[in-house]
């Protein structure tokens, strides 16, 4: 009933396609090897074109630029004991444990286990998170989407963001149906949303840019220098495969939603 569809998690995708659900599309895109490798299908079934890119940040007020974390580690300094939120989604965590240039399962699960010694504070939401954090309700979010700052800082909000390496980075997929009522039209409007100018409209739209470097977005300009490691359809697998959602979750001490 529909030509595209935004959204759904990677592991819908070997379902999907098994049941005959999804089109090849990627192939043609113009200019579709500049994208990087790992925000579009090997299957050319799928393409991201915005991300979640997933950094600490901070309240101004409360914590200045000079002693600010500057890396991931420097979440664990003691200083910040009972300063620090956190969402109780883990995939930045699960990003960080499978993805190629991440930590890999060892290191990410001892950077989990210091973090919860440092006494998070939990909130429900990365939204709700962003608005507390503005009013100063904690002084650092240790995990959340940098596009928040990107629509607050214009507003003169006390926010500023960490540049730590690497970054992980997510993101919802357009996908065409392979029985699309306008094929052709569909065809046509994804090979223009891929293009500089459709990336650019649907940042300006959603707030999520492509982060890959090259791409002219905001949030790609602003990442730039600093390593992304992006979550992929075979990860995500992986991550349900080792019911790593759940085991991180317990390493921080908290019940997943």
């Amino acid at each position: 009933t529909v030509d595209i569809a935004l959204g759904g998690e990677p592991y819908n995708y070997p379902r999907w396609r098994k049941m005959g659900v999804l089109e090849k599309f990627a192939d043609i895109i113009p200019g579709v090897k500049r994208i990087d490798k790992r925000m579009y299908s090997k299957y050319n079934d799928w393409v991201v074109p915005g991300n979640n890119s997933i950094t600490p940040q901070f309240n101004t007020n409360l914590v200045s630029k000079a002693e600010a974390p500057k890396s991931w580690e420097d979440l664990l300094d003691p200083k910040w004991k009972g300063q620090i939120a956190l969402t109780t989604d883990v995939k930045a965590w699960t990003t960080l444990a499978l993805e190629e240039g991440g930590w890999g399962i060892e290191k990410t699960e001892d950077f989990l286990r210091k973090l919860k010694e440092q006494k998070p504070i939990w909130v429900s939401s990365r939204p709700g998170a962003n608005s507390l954090l503005i009013a100063g309700e904690f002084k650092i979010m240790g995990e959340t989407y940098l596009q928040y700052i990107f629509q607050t800082r214009d507003k003169g909000a006390p926010t500023a963001w960490s540049r730590v390496k690497p970054v992980p980075i997510t993101g919802s997929s357009f996908t065409l149906q392979k029985n699309a009522p306008h094929p052709n039209a569909a065809k046509l409007f994804l090979e223009w949303l891929f293009s500089p100018q459709g990336l650019a409209a649907f940042e300006a739209t959603t707030g999520k840019g492509t982060a890959f470097p090259g791409s002219g977005t905001k949030l790609a300009k602003a990442l730039e220098g600093l390593p992304l490691v992006y979550r992929t359809e075979e990860g995500e697998i992986k991550s349900i495969e080792l019911a790593l959602d759940k085991r991180f979750a317990k390493l921080l001490g908290v019940m997943m939603e």
